[in-house]
C-alpha cells in the first residue's frame, strides 16, 4: 500500500455492525470519488489501524442514542484519542443536547454531529474538519455563554485572543487539541502548576467560566474565517 494510500483512510467506529455499515456506505459515496476509501470496525479493532502504522486521515465514531457521559462510549472515545493523538475526529449523535456536544470537545474531538443533520451538511462538516477546522451546533456555544452578557462575550473573546501572551498562546493552541495540563507542560517544558495559572489567566481575558469554554472559545479561533459551512458554528 502507497503512503497516498494510506493517507485516504477514513474510520468509522460503531458498537453495531450493521449500522456501522450504514453509515460508511453513505461516508464512501462521498470520499469514492476524491480517491478515498471508508472502513467499518468496532472500537475494538481500533489497534490494528495504529498498530499497523497507517495513516488515518478522519475518524467518525457513531454513538446512536448513548450520551457522552456513558462509561462504555467514555471508554471508546479515550481509546479513539490515545491511539490518534493527531487525527481529526467527529461524532455523530442521535442527541441534540448541548452538553453532550461540550463533552464532545473535552475528548478532543473536533465536531459533534446530530444525525438529524442533511447529508450535504455533514459531507461539508467533515471536509472542513479534515482541514483543520471545527463544526459544533449552535447550542453548544450557546451553552457557553450561560451567564453572560453576549455582545460581551464576543467582546472579550475578541480583545482576549488580542492580549495573550505568546506563552498563553501556546497552551491555548493546546487546549484546542483536548490536551490535558500534564501533556501541555511535557510539551512545553514547564511546571504543570504554572499551566494552570495560564489556563485561569486565559480564562479570565476570554471571559470563560470553566477549561471546556476555553476549549470551545479555542476551536472557534481562527476557524471562523476558513470558510466554515453556513450551519457550522466553529
Amino acid at each position: 500500500m502507497t503512503g497516498d494510500a494510506q493517507k485516504a483512510i477514513v474510520l468509522v467506529v460503531d458498537t453495531l455492525v450493521l449500522r456501522c455499515a450504514g453509515i460508511t456506505t453513505l461516508i464512501n459515496e462521498w470520499v469514492g470519488p476524491l480517491g478515498k476509501s471508508a472502513h467499518a470496525i468496532e472500537p475494538e479493532n481500533l489497534g490494528f489501524y495504529s498498530q499497523q502504522g497507517k495513516v488515518v486521515s478522519l475518524i467518525v465514531v457513531n454513538v446512536g442514542g448513548s450520551s457522552l457521559q456513558e462509561l462504555a462510549v467514555r471508554t471508546t472515545l479515550q481509546s479513539v484519542r490515545d491511539q490518534f493523538p493527531t487525527t481529526p475526529c467527529a461524532i455523530l449523535s442521535d442527541r441534540r443536547e448541548a452538553d453532550e456536544a461540550v463533552s464532545a470537545v473535552s475528548f478532543g474531538f473536533q465536531a459533534f454531529i446530530s444525525t438529524t443533520t442533511p447529508l450535504a451538511i455533514v459531507h461539508q462538516a467533515l471536509a472542513f474538519i479534515m482541514n483543520g477546522g471545527a463544526y459544533f451546533p449552535g447550542e453548544a456555544l450557546l451553552e457557553i455563554a450561560d451567564g453572560r452578557d453576549r455582545p460581551r462575550h464576543h467582546s472579550n473573546a475578541t480583545a482576549g485572543n488580542g492580549l495573550l501572551t505568546p506563552r498563553q498562546s501556546q497552551v491555548l493552541d493546546r487546549l484546542r487539541s483536548g490536551k490535558s495540563n500534564k501533556l501541555i507542560a511535557r510539551e512545553l517544558d514547564m511546571q504543570e502548576s504554572t499551566v494552570k495559572v495560564h489556563v485561569r489567566q486565559i480564562m479570565s481575558k476570554l471571559g470563560a467560566s470553566n477549561r471546556t469554554q476555553v476549549a470551545i472559545m479555542a476551536m472557534m479561533k481562527g476557524d471562523l474565517a476558513g470558510g466554515a459551512p453556513e450551519s457550522a458554528v466553529a
